[in-house]
């Protein structure tokens, strides 16, 4: 009886239900809700090789559907210290209507750095976070060389 009442113990601990939401994601990817994020910390891409990064590992560039799944990545990012990092918005299609790559759907809110986004030079069709502005959204050039931050289901 002791042993059923350990066993139990065990499994609604707070550790163990960590670990196993953990668990469905592949190593190095970080659980968040029902989905599963990597960050590609050891490389700098343009944006479309980003895409590329991120569809190799059976995900795609994130696409927030929350400001709350926005924040937990901000978060993650400036403790980590990340560089800049894509997302997978863009304006390409159409100059100021931000779009979700590969979807249809429209940016429902924003975080952009002061006087972001501002098109400098008449180039800055993609979306990534801004390191030295806190993290939030910048416009860049689609040729800068960001990390990559992937998502997929878990």
């Amino acid at each position: 009886m002791n042993t059923s009442i350990l066993i139990l113990f065990v499994a609604i601990s707070p550790g163990i239900i960590q670990v196993a939401i953990a668990g469905c994601c592949p190593d190095g990817w970080m659980p968040h809700k029902s989905r599963c994020y990597y960050v590609g910390y050891e490389t700098k891409l343009t944006f479309s090789a980003a895409m590329v990064y991120c569809h190799v590992r059976g995900a795609q560039l994130v696409q927030f559907e929350s400001y709350g799944e926005y924040s937990f990545l901000r978060n993650l990012l400036k403790k980590t210290q990340a560089s800049d990092a894509w997302i997978g918005l863009s304006d390409q299609k159409h100059e100021g209507i931000w779009q979700w790559i590969g979807s249809k759907g429209f940016a429902t809110f924003s975080d952009w750095a002061p006087n972001e986004p501002n098109s400098a030079n008449g180039g800055e069709d993609c979306v990534g976070f801004f390191a030295s502005e806190d993290y939030k959204w910048n416009d860049f050039s689609c040729t800068d060389k960001l990390i990559p931050v992937c998502e997929k289901s878990s």
